[in-house]
């Protein structure tokens, strides 16, 4: 696949940047009459040219300052920028604007273009360029090339398709984002196709045919289909400038602002939290509570800022803020944005996202801009860390943290490549000193329970699952006591858990040695016909604790039957004896009755019931109506 590029080409109104566009494509992007009347662009203009090392699309914003927004909304799709200024005029007011508009939107390569070089000599060209480069020190653009061209005679053209080879293009990341997300920046309606929406996919793949909705208002339509550079295609790539023809929806239901995603995998908010940069031209500071214009992807609402690290934020100074939006919007978490005053409308700062979906947060809260500093000057690593580290015991899902994150469980994956993170199942991951954190709990508890009953074989997993966090879930709780049961650390019997050598009969008096060894031989001894438990244990407390102690330590097994039968126990190794006996005389897949296994083991149905029934219930054996086989071996 050929490398590709999108780049804004921005500037002063009337600088020539249309001209150049289509001088160097063969494209008139001033397509309506309005345009073509006044010699003004209104509307963004695409374009495209075939570079060495792939297509470059070129996105023409309006230069003029009633239409900054529509700028705004063709800028937010760009890699790179050609800055673009007249010989004849030099640095102008939307020069300046322009050009914060692309710093405060990321981006971070691009060109410098002089135009109208005919309408100039020498020295005064020589004077515009060193203007141009001293406006610039300090950005993006600090160091870029500087051509100077002519529409009229074409001079550095050729010089200007060659530099524009040497711009690199944004790798990785659009391919890394997790789902389509497409803002929509131009509507229209081709007869006999019904509407069609264009727009700079940011992340993953759009297919022809495909269920799709718009959002915020989450109504469903379908990709009839798909063009990108005027060209139908099956699928547009991340990057690319696509038209999608959209059917069972109408054209008053689409407008622009609204995103196409995928359905289920895009939520709205009217909520963000951000970081934000107020421009240093803004003479004033941005103060707690002022209603801005906020323009994100190609959208624009009004919001409330609320400063969440400072009372005031000044020129030039960045900030953590939340922005409370007075509607729902669908907004990416990796989506830069720009803010304008409310009257008089200019652009006044901007930022990037933190939290496409936080809750209300109280200013100066310490644990709130802490998470907000980590996570704005932290690597994409480090926020999957912290990420997972606020999940807790639960845990999180990799489908959890790519839509936070806006990237796809791959991206997310090799984020955490080498990271202290602890894998659960297959798309489940928990963070590695949470991890560690409730190994020792589940250890301090067990062993608090040896202290509290040192006469117990050790406690039930569910009265340990009582005594830790809420949060943990099953999945995690069974992983952990696999792990620690592996590592020696526990030892796990019928769902008693007890630290590995710890003894409960070390514990145990002389006397209570000999009556648990007296009752341990007599249910030996006595077989399938074992005694009531009234006979063996009676009303002695002792012996009562003694019996339970017997069965939690394997010794003695209380068969898994009906209520009649609750207290029919056997010896382990009568139990044994019977399934060895059961396996060898009725090999699978073979059906007996009860009946056979009674002749077999020459009892009586008294005993034989209970004891079928705990083999079902254990899988040694499987019941199909009165008939019994073999079940699975490895159950006991």
């Amino acid at each position: 696949m050929t490398e590709q590029l999108t780049l804004g080409v921005i500037g002063h109104v009337d600088h020539g940047k249309t001209a150049l566009v289509r001088a160097l494509t063969g494209i008139d992007t001033d397509r309506l009459k309005e345009e073509k009347e006044r010699g003004v662009s209104i509307v963004l203009g695409f374009s495209y040219l075939q570079g060495g090392r792939g297509t470059i699309d070129l996105i023409d914003v309006p230069g003029h300052q009633n239409f900054v927004r529509t700028m705004i909304s063709g800028a937010t799709g760009i890699d790179g920028a050609l800055l673009i200024v007249a010989a004849n005029e030099g640095v102008m007011p939307q020069t300046r604007e322009h050009l914060d508009i692309a710093q405060l939107l990321g981006v971070d390569r691009g060109l410098i273009v002089i135009t109208k070089q005919d309408l100039v000599n020498a020295d005064e060209l020589e004077l515009v360029t060193d203007e141009v480069r001293s406006f610039v020190a300090g950005t993006f653009l600090d160091g870029a090339k500087v051509l100077s061209t002519s529409t009229v005679t074409n001079n550095g053209l050729c010089e200007l398709r060659a530099a524009l080879d040497t711009l690199e293009p944004v790798r990785d990341l659009g391919n890394a984002v997790g789902y389509p997300f497409l803002p929509i920046d131009r509507v229209f309606v081709m007869r006999g196709f019904g509407p069609v929406v264009t727009g700079t996919l940011r992340g993953g793949q759009l297919k022809a045919n495909r269920k799709i909705e718009l959002l915020p208002g989450r109504r469903a339509a379908t990709i009839r289909g798909l063009q990108v550079h005027n060209k139908p295609v099956e699928q547009a790539a991340p990057g690319q400038r696509v038209a999608v023809n959209l059917r069972n929806i109408k054209r008053e239901d689409v407008r622009r602002g609204d995103i196409i995603a995928l359905p289920g995998t895009v939520r709205t908010t009217c909520r963000i939290d951000a970081e934000l940069r107020l421009l240093e031209s803004h003479k004033s500071p941005l103060r707690n509570a002022a209603i801005v214009r906020l323009l994100a992807g190609t959208s624009e609402v009004m919001a409330k800022v609320r400063l969440l690290d400072r009372h005031v934020l000044e020129p030039g100074a960045k900030g953590l803020v939340q922005l409370r939006i007075d509607r729902e919007i669908a907004i990416h978490p990796l989506e830069r944005f720009v803010i304008r005053s409310y009257s008089p409308m200019r652009t006044i700062g901007g930022g990037r996202i933190l939290d496409a979906h936080p809750s209300r947060h109280r200013r100066f809260d310490p644990a709130v801009t802490d998470h907000l500093h980590t996570a704005a000057s932290g690597s994409l690593a480090e926020k999957a860390r912290m990420l997972l580290a606020e999940a807790g015991p639960a845990g999180a899902t990799l489908d959890a943290l790519s839509n936070s994150m806006g990237l796809t469980a791959e991206a997310v994956n090799a984020t955490l490549a080498g990271a202290e993170a602890v894998a659960i199942g297959v798309s489940k991951l928990l963070d590695a000193s949470t991890y560690e954190r409730l190994r020792e709990t589940i250890l301090t508890e067990i062993d608090r329970y040896h202290d509290e009953h040192p006469n117990h074989f050790g406690m039930t997993s569910a009265k340990l699952r009582t005594r830790l966090s809420g949060e943990l879930t099953d999945d995690v709780f069974g992983l952990t006591l696999d792990q620690l049961r592996s590592e020696g650390r526990i030892e796990n019997h019928r769902g008693i858990l007890r630290l590995t050598g710890f003894d409960p009969l070390a514990a145990l008096t002389e006397e209570e040695r000999r009556l648990a060894a007296e009752m341990e031989e007599t249910i030996r001894g006595s077989g399938l016909a074992t005694p009531a438990f009234d006979q063996v244990v009676g009303r002695d407390k002792t012996k009562q604790q003694l019996f339970t102690l017997l069965c939690d330590t394997g010794k003695l097994v209380r068969l898994k039957t009906n209520y009649r039968y609750r207290n029919y126990v056997l010896h382990a190794d009568t139990l044994d004896d019977v399934i060895a006996e059961v396996r060898t005389h009725f090999s699978y897949p073979r059906k007996f009755a009860l009946s056979e296994v009674r002749e077999m083991l020459g009892s009586t149905r008294k005993y034989t019931v209970p004891l079928m029934e705990h083999l079902d219930a254990t899988g040694v054996t499987l019941r199909i109506g009165n008939l019994r086989q073999l079940g699975n071996q490895d159950r006991l």
